[in-house]
C-alpha cells in the first residue's frame, strides 16, 4: 500500500457538493471534522442542490458544527429531491456559477456510480465544472446495495472518537432523518470499519478518484 504525505505550506480550502443536505457529512463528515481540528482548513464552500427551507436550516447547522471555527459558506439549489436528472441544464448551470465563485483546493462530491439518480447526476457533472482540481467522490451507504460499484481507491483514515462525533452531530442536526431505518450509528460504523480495514486503520472513509496528477520534486 502506498501513503503518499505532500507536503503542503498553507490551509486547504474544500468545495463540498452534495444532492442533499446530509449527503455532504454522510460521505466526507469525518475528514471535515479531522482538518478542522487540526487547524488545516482555511475555507469551506458547500452546494447542495436539492433543498427544502426546512431541510436547509438543519444543514445550516450541521456545517457551522462539522466545521467549528473554519470559515464556510453554504448554498441551496432548491431544485426537488429525486428529480435532479429532469432539471438536468439548471444542475449544469448551478455547478458552473458554483465552481467559478470559489476557489478550491480539492472538490468533495457524489459518486457517478451511486445508485440514487440524483447522486449519480451530480458525480458526473462535477468534473464538467471542475476540471483543473483534485475531485474526490464520496459514497453514502442506502438500502440500493450499490456500494463498491465505484470501488474506492483513496481513504481518510478515523479514530473511533472521530467517527462517533461524526455521528453525534448528524443525528443531533438532522432531526428529519432521525426516523430512518438507515440513520443509524452502527450503519457508519460498519462501513467505516470495513473501509478501514481495506487502508490498514481502525475506521475510514474512501473516495474515488478519476484523476490525481503526481509531481515529486518539481513544480505542478
Amino acid at each position: 500500500m502506498l501513503r503518499l504525505t505532500p507536503a503542503v505550506d498553507r490551509p486547504l480550502r474544500l468545495a463540498l457538493v452534495g444532492a442533499h443536505c446530509d449527503d455532504v457529512e454522510i460521505g466526507c463528515g469525518g475528514m471535515l471534522l479531522d482538518l478542522a481540528g487540526r487547524g488545516a482548513l482555511a475555507g469551506v464552500d458547500a452546494l447542495v442542490v436539492a433543498s427544502t427551507p426546512e431541510r436547509e436550516r438543519e444543514s445550516r447547522g450541521s456545517l457551522a458544527a462539522f466545521c467549528a471555527e473554519v470559515p464556510h459558506m453554504v448554498r441551496f439549489g432548491n431544485l426537488p429531491d429525486g428529480r435532479l436528472p429532469g432539471h438536468w441544464n439548471a444542475v449544469k448551470d448551478l455547478l458552473q456559477e458554483f465552481a467559478a465563485s470559489i476557489a478550491a483546493d480539492v472538490v468533495l462530491a457524489p459518486s457517478p456510480a451511486d445508485a440514487h439518480q440524483d447522486h449519480r447526476l451530480l458525480g458526473e457533472l462535477v468534473r464538467t465544472a471542475f476540471r483543473d482540481h483534485l475531485v474526490l467522490h464520496y459514497e453514502i451507504p442506502k438500502w440500493d446495495g450499490d456500494l463498491g460499484a465505484g470501488r474506492p481507491q483513496s481513504y481518510w483514515p478515523l479514530t473511533a472518537e472521530l467517527l462517533h462525533r461524526k455521528y453525534e452531530l448528524l443525528a443531533e442536526h438532522y432531526v428529519s432523518q432521525r426516523d430512518h431505518d438507515w440513520f443509524r450509528e452502527d450503519t457508519f460504523g460498519a462501513l467505516a470499519r470495513l473501509r478501514g480495514m481495506e487502508c490498514r486503520a481502525d475506521y475510514a472513509e474512501a473516495f474515488t478518484c478519476p484523476a490525481l496528477v503526481l509531481a515529486v520534486g518539481r513544480d505542478a
